[in-house]
């Protein structure tokens, strides 16, 4: 039984990263200096929310 919860925690921790890699990819996309351009143009003038991995 803990050898298949080892198994299942490696395997989430590649989807994870695998997830990363496919927002690294996507924000690639997307000149930073753009980014940064809308984001202080939308900006609502309050500090951005932290997210944590599980919302």
């Amino acid at each position: 039984m803990e050898l298949v919860s080892k198994q299942l925690t490696q395997k989430e921790n590649l989807d994870v990263a695998h997830h990363n890699t496919i927002l690294s990819q996507l924000l690639s996309l997307i000149p930073r200096h753009d980014f940064e351009r809308l984001e202080r143009k939308h900006s609502s003038g309050r500090q951005p929310r932290i997210f944590t991995r599980w919302s």
